[in-house]
């Protein structure tokens, strides 16, 4: 059974209820992992050092020092069926391919690095540029950038990549973009979005129309030519706190899925053979079946430290097939190895066969390599 394979009957098993679909194998000889298959399962620069040189690696030529997608070479030491098609060139493509873009883009770019290893992955947001605004100001001055196609060299290479990946035998993913809740939320600020959605929903609605209004048009351009090699198009719209979502079910199918479901069903449209995978931590729980509803096959990251989103809970729930679900608060980052390898056993041999085995999000600096090697020394046997 090839990788692709073997993702695609996962995601069958769970969206059509262990029915595969026509064309889908029915049997999954193990359960599918992945480590920098996705946007949201990369890591940080300094972790692929650390596994490199743990490995005894190299840097991949075409990757960036500073970058966080996953090296093919620690990818296939660790037997990973997902792999990350990137929408963005690296710049160690550029240099080659698009010299005056790599020039200009050296110039702008913020390189991440770390002069010691503290704890430095938080971001707090204190500037929110439609906070106060009346609906009149938002309408008059808010627009979303009009997307770009990518350069023609650029979409060729990003095409050559997922064409190779395919031809291996992998499953490809690509992110599409971010949804439109937690835009507002970046925008509006989060406790104001959340009151406009129920006091003031005019403007809620507005801000979520025109940012699916880009998005939609950047879907119009990026997945035509992609729907042929990309198995799963990426989404993230987090909706949810440890504690559970932001809103209830119904004012989500009111305010929020008239929104999304166009994006979902844009890409539906294009690629009818390729699925919709939806990212949002926390405690999502109440709203997966919403999603599943508007055709999500795949939820990232399975945060099973949060309220109701215990793997025995979700077995089976809600039409999804499950991806992440390995602690990133307490399991990976201060377990023993041994430990890290039981509990990845016991996620997968409760969730599986509508699982695909991945760390919870992606990996912060505070993570041991020794724990990621653990985690992929597990039994992978469908149970």
């Amino acid at each position: 059974m090839t990788s692709r394979e073997r993702v695609l009957a996962a995601i069958e098993s769970a969206v059509g209820g262990g029915a595969p679909k026509k064309n889908q194998l029915s049997d999954i000889d193990r359960v599918p992992m992945d480590f920098g298959g996705t946007l949201m399962s990369v890591c940080l620069p300094e972790f692929l050092e650390d596994m490199r040189d743990t490995l005894g690696y190299k840097l991949q030529e075409d990757h960036d020092a500073d970058g966080s997608w996953v090296d093919e070479g620690i990818q296939r030491y660790l037997d990973v069926d997902l792999r990350y098609v990137p929408g963005n060139v690296p710049q160690a493509v550029l240099k080659e391919i698009d010299h005056d873009e790599y020039l200009r883009r050296e110039q702008t770019r913020k390189y991440i690095r770390m002069a010691d290893r503290s704890i430095v992955t938080h971001s707090v947001r204190t500037e929110f540029p439609l906070r106060g605004l009346s609906y009149d100001d938002i309408f008059a001055t808010y627009r979303e950038k009009t997307p770009q196609a990518p350069p023609d060299k650029h979409m060729d290479w990003i095409i050559g990549v997922a064409k190779k990946y395919r031809e291996d035998g992998y499953a490809t993913t690509f992110w599409a973009s971010s949804g439109v809740f937690e835009v507002g939320c970046w925008y509006r600020g989060y406790d104001d979005i959340c009151m406009d959605m129920l006091l003031d929903k005019d403007v809620a609605r507005l801000i979520f129309e025109r940012v699916m209004e880009a998005r939609l048009a950047w879907l119009d351009i990026i997945v035509p030519p992609l729907a042929e090699y990309i198995d799963i198009f990426c989404f993230g719209d987090d909706l949810a706190l440890q504690t559970g979502p932001f809103m209830s079910p119904d004012l989500f199918r009111e305010m929020v899925m008239p929104y999304l479901a166009p994006m979902y069903g844009r890409v539906k449209k294009y690629a009818p053979d390729s699925h919709v995978f939806h990212h949002s931590c926390g405690s999502i729980y109440k709203l997966i079946p919403l999603l599943s509803e508007i055709g999500v096959s795949v939820l990232n990251p399975t945060q099973i430290s949060a309220a109701d989103m215990a793997p025995e809970k979700l077995k089976g729930y809600g039409g999804v097939c499950y991806h992440g679900g390995l602690d990133l608060q307490d399991v990976l980052p201060h377990y023993k190895p041994g430990d890290v390898r039981k509990e990845a056993e016991r996620v997968m041999g409760i969730l599986a066969p509508g699982y695909i085995c991945a760390p919870c999000h992606s990996l912060p600096e505070d993570v041991p390599v020794e724990n990621i090697l653990a985690m992929f020394s597990a039994d992978r046997s469908v149970r």
